[in-house]
C-alpha cells in the first residue's frame, strides 16, 4: 500500500521530531509504523531528548535514534545540525508542538516536504520560525483528539493508510534478566501476581496524597493477593513521596523508587499483571505492554493523554469527568464540573483538590474491574 507524498515520489528517508518529554515520545510510535507500513521501502529516524530516546531502543520500525542532549554547550549542538543538514531526509515531520528549536531542526534539514503545526492561537509573531521552516504546514486542531490522533491529522495530506494503531515499546533481553534477578534476589513471590503501582510525577499536581495511595496498595496486596511493587524515578521529590506513601502502608511492597531506568521499567511492566498509576510516562509504558491498568486523572486531560488502547484507531475517551474504559484500560478520575481544568493545581497552587479528594474506595472499584484480566494474564504467565 504505497503512499504517494502529494506532487512528489515516495520518501526514501523520513525524520520525526518529538522534543518533548518520555510520553510524547511514545505516543509517536504509532506514527512511525504507519509511516513504516506505507512506505515500505523508507527509513525512519528520530530526533528526541536525552533519555526519552530509552523508549525507542530496539524498535524495528525506527532505524536510528538521535538523542540532542540539553545543556551540553555547542558541541553537541553543533553535531546534531551537522548530522540533520548532511542526512538529506525527504520527509520531515515536526511533532514538538510549535516550538521554535522543533522547527529549527526542521529548517535545517532542507528536506523536500517538512510538515509542521501553524499556531493558531498565538500572535502572528509566534509564527514566524514556522512559516520558515515548514513548507506543508497544517493549522493546529480546533477540536481537541488524542495524541496520537493529533500526530496523524498533522501529515493528513498523505492520505496514509492503517487499520489499527499500536503503540510500541521494545522490552529488551538485557533489562528482562536484570529484573528476573532482581526479583529473585528480593524475594517476590512468583506464584502471586504482580501490582506495579507508580504513585508520582514529575509535577507532583497530578499525584494523590500518600495515605490515600497507601491504602489502594494495602487492598490491593491484602484483598485480591497481588504482591506489590512501587516504582519511582530517581529524583528526591518522587522518591521522597514514595517513602510517605511506604511509611503509612500496612502490607509490605518491594520498594523500586529510583532503581530503574526506562528500559528496566518496561522489563518490570512487562513481567506484571496490574498496573496502577498516575499521568506519567509509566501509564503509557504500561498501556504499551498490554498490561492491565487503571490510570489516575486529576487536572489534566485523559482524552488527549489517557493510555492508549493497542487495536483501536478511533478516539478512546470522552471529555467528561468520571470512570472510562477503553480496551484493557481504566481511566479514573472524580465527575466534578471544574475538570479537566488542565491547570497545575487549583488556583496555581500546585495541589489539586480533584486528587486530594479522590478516595480510596472510589478507586479500589475500578481496580476491582480489573482483577479478572489481571489474574488471567498471571495464569497465562504461570503454568
Amino acid at each position: 500500500m504505497n503512499r504517494v507524498v502529494v506532487g512528489t515520489v515516495p520518501p526514501r528517508r523520513i525524520l520525526l521530531i518529538k522534543l518533548k518529554h518520555i510520553g510524547d515520545v511514545l505516543l509517536a510510535t504509532p506514527l512511525v509504523r504507519v509511516l513504516r507500513e506505507n512506505y515500505p521501502g523508507a527509513s525512519v529516524s528520530v530526533l528526541v531528548i536525552g533519555a526519552a530516546g530509552e523508549v525507542l531502543e530496539g524498535n524495528p520500525w525506527i532505524a536510528q535514534v538521535w538523542r540532542y542532549e540539553r545543556g551540553r554547550g555547542l558541541i553537541p549542538l553543533l553535531a546534531l545540525y551537522r548530522w540533520l543538514y548532511r542526512s538529506r531526509f525527504d520527509l520531515v515531520i515536526d511533532l514538538s508542538g510549535g516550538g521554535d528549536r522543533g522547527a529549527i531542526c526542521t529548517w535545517m534539514t532542507r528536506g523536500r516536504d517538512r510538515f509542521g503545526h501553524l499556531l493558531t492561537r498565538v500572535p502572528w509573531n509566534r509564527n514566524v520560525t514556522n512559516r520558515l521552516a515548514y513548507n506543508r504546514m497544517q493549522p493546529e486542531p480546533g477540536h481537541e483528539v488524542h495524541a496520537i490522533l493529533r500526530d496523524l491529522e498533522l501529515v493528513a495530506p498523505l492520505k496514509l493508510q492503517y487499520e489499527a494503531l499500536h503503540v510500541t515499546l521494545p522490552v529488551l533481553e538485557p533489562s528482562v534478566c536484570r529484573i528476573q534477578h532482581l526479583l529473585s534476589q528480593e524475594g517476590v513471590d512468583v506464584a502471586k501476581p504482580l501490582c506495579v503501582i507508580h504513585a508520582t510525577s514529575r509535577w507532583m499536581f497530578k499525584c494523590l496524597p500518600p495515605a490515600t495511595m497507601a491504602r489502594v496498595a494495602d487492598d490491593i496486596a491484602g484483598d485480591h493477593g497481588f504482591q506489590v511493587v512501587l516504582t519511582s524515578a530517581d529524583v528526591a521529590v518522587e522518591k521522597n513521596h514514595l517513602a510517605r506513601v511506604r511509611q503509612r502502608m500496612k502490607t509490605t511492597p518491594l520498594v523500586l523508587g529510583g532503581r530503574l531506568d526506562l528500559k528496566d521499567m518496561a522489563a518490570l511492566l512487562d513481567r506484571a499483571d496490574l498496573y496502577v498509576g498516575v499521568d506519567t510516562a509509566p501509564s503509557h509504558m504500561a498501556a504499551a505492554l498490554d498490561l492491565p491498568s487503571v490510570v489516575l486523572f486529576g487536572p489534566t486531560k485523559p482524552h488527549l493523554w489517557g493510555p492508549w488502547p493497542n487495536g483501536t484507531r478511533q478516539q478512546p475517551y470522552p471529555r467528561q469527568g468520571g470512570a472510562h474504559q477503553a480496551g484493557g484500560h481504566w481511566v479514573c478520575r472524580l465527575d466534578w464540573a471544574c475538570i479537566p481544568c488542565d491547570r497545575d493545581g487549583c488556583d496555581g497552587s500546585k495541589v489539586s483538590r480533584c486528587l486530594t479528594e479522590m478516595s480510596s474506595g472510589f478507586i479500589m472499584e475500578v481496580v476491582a474491574r480489573q482483577v479478572g484480566r489481571a489474574w488471567e494474564r498471571h495464569r497465562r504467565r504461570i503454568p
